[in-house]
């Protein structure tokens, strides 16, 4: 590392989950960019105060986001590409010859094109959603556009998850999205669950559903990357159900990332 070196950052709290650091910095290497990624641990009280520093760093060039700040960071981006705007969530950032921040979200576009490598399908299909985050509203707000005959959101507070169904319904009117409690869902007829929470993160996590309740054919996803197979996939596994990782999620953002840094 030289005094050249651009710097970039991962933003977490918790931040041991986080596989991003290790992937770009790998990216950097191999592509001979003299660049690195760094993990940045930051409260949510602390998150303004970080954001307001890395300004004043000029060899800090930008930062991926992830839970809990998705939400959060937007109220300090000084401009927001389209796919932040519609979602109101930022995963990336960069900073502009002006120190000014630019916002986007490529979560929704990396879920389905992770998804769609591994030769799975979502044209009329049943989706199940839980979360209303910031990872979850642009998961939910892709797959509207990807032909799926119904949505199924789940969350803890339902007022945010009827916020994202009007969110999707603003632009796909047709789409059937039922909102359920965490507390009280439907998803026996379901062919894709993913869990967009942080469930899963920490050992003693509860599951964020019953997988019993899904049938045989259903697919069981999680975005969370560390431990990659969690509990969720685990159950899922020993029960016959196909699973889907959450490391497919970052590695389908790759060529998204490398042009909105204008580094590939």
């Amino acid at each position: 590392m030289l005094g050249t070196t651009k710097i970039y950052g991962c933003i977490a709290d918790p931040i041991d989950h986080v596989k991003a650091p290790t992937i770009f910095t790998s990216i950097f290497k191999s592509k001979n960019i003299d660049a690195v990624m760094i993990p940045l641990k930051v409260s949510s009280n602390d998150l303004t105060n970080l954001i307001q520093t890395l300004k004043k760093v000029d060899n800090f060039h930008g930062l991926t986001v992830t839970i809990p700040h998705k939400s959060a960071v937007v109220e300090l981006c000084d401009l927001l590409d389209t796919e932040a705007e519609s979602t109101q969530a930022v995963n990336w950032i960069k900073f502009d010859k002006n120190r000014k921040l630019i916002g986007n979200n490529f979560d929704g576009k990396g879920f389905i094109n992770g998804f769609l490598s591994q030769n799975h399908q979502l044209s009329d299909k049943i989706i199940g959603l839980f979360g209303s985050g910031g990872a979850a509203v642009a998961i939910g707000c892709s797959l509207a556009y990807e032909g799926i005959k119904e949505l199924k959101i789940v969350n803890r507070d339902t007022n945010k998850a009827n916020d994202l169904k009007k969110r999707i319904n603003s632009f796909n009117k047709q789409l059937k999205i039922t909102v359920f409690s965490q507390y009280d869902y439907d998803i026996n007829n379901c062919d894709l669950i993913i869990n967009a929470t942080s469930l899963g993160l920490k050992k003693n996590d509860q599951l964020p559903f019953d997988v019993t309740t899904t049938q045989s054919k259903c697919i069981i996803a999680d975005i969370i990357m560390q431990p990659e197979e969690t509990k969720l996939l685990k159950q899922a596994k020993l029960i016959g159900r196909p699973i889907h990782y959450g490391k497919n999620m970052i590695e389908s953002q790759i060529d998204l990332v490398g042009d909105f840094l204008n580094l590939w």
